[in-house]
C-alpha cells in the first residue's frame, strides 16, 4: 500500500510539473516574442535580410521543439494512428526526434497507414519533401555524432 501511494504521489507530482511548465510557457510566450521582435528590429548594425533570416531560424527552432515534444508526448498514439498495423515500422516516441523525422522513416520503409500518408502529404504542401528532409537530417546528425565519438576514441 505504501509503495502504491509513493507511485501515485510521483504521478501527481509529474502532472503538476507539466501544468506548471504549460502555465509558465503560456505566461512568457507573448512577452518573449515581443522582446525578440524588438531586439531584432532595433539592432541598427543588422541588415533587413539578416533580421529576416535570424527570425526564420528562431521560429523554425521553436517549431522543431514543438515537433519533438509532440513525438515524446504522443508517441504511443502516433504509433497506433500513423503506422500500418501489419508492420512494425520505425516507432514514434523518442524525445530527440521530430514527428516529421519518424514520418520520413516510415515513408522510406513504406510502413505508413492512411493517416500517416495524409500527414506526409499535408506537410509536403508546407515544405516540399518535408518528411524526407527531416529523415535525412536525422541520419546526418547520427553520422556526425558517430564521427565525433570515433574521433574522440582515437585521441584519448
Amino acid at each position: 500500500m505504501k509503495e502504491a501511494l509513493g507511485h501515485i504521489l510521483k504521478l501527481v507530482s509529474s502532472l503538476l510539473l507539466i501544468l506548471l511548465a504549460l502555465l509558465g510557457f503560456a505566461i512568457i510566450t507573448l512577452p518573449a516574442l515581443a522582446w525578440k521582435v524588438y531586439a531584432v528590429a532595433t539592432n541598427e548594425r543588422r541588415k533587413a535580410r539578416e533580421i529576416l533570416s535570424g527570425a526564420k531560424v528562431y521560429f523554425t527552432a521553436i517549431a522543431a521543439s514543438f515537433d519533438q515534444l509532440g513525438n515524446a508526448a504522443f508517441g504511443g498514439f502516433f504509433n497506433w494512428l500513423m503506422i500500418d498495423a501489419s508492420f512494425y515500422g520505425y516507432r514514434f516516441g523518442d524525445q530527440d526526434e521530430t514527428v516529421s523525422e519518424v514520418l520520413g522513416w516510415n515513408e522510406h520503409l513504406n510502413t505508413l497507414s492512411a493517416h500517416g500518408r495524409f500527414w506526409v502529404r499535408l506537410l509536403d504542401k508546407l515544405e516540399k519533401d518535408h518528411c524526407k528532409i527531416a529523415f535525412n537530417s536525422g541520419i546526418l546528425k547520427a553520422r556526425q555524432k558517430t564521427r565525433i565519438y570515433e574521433e574522440s576514441i582515437l585521441t584519448n
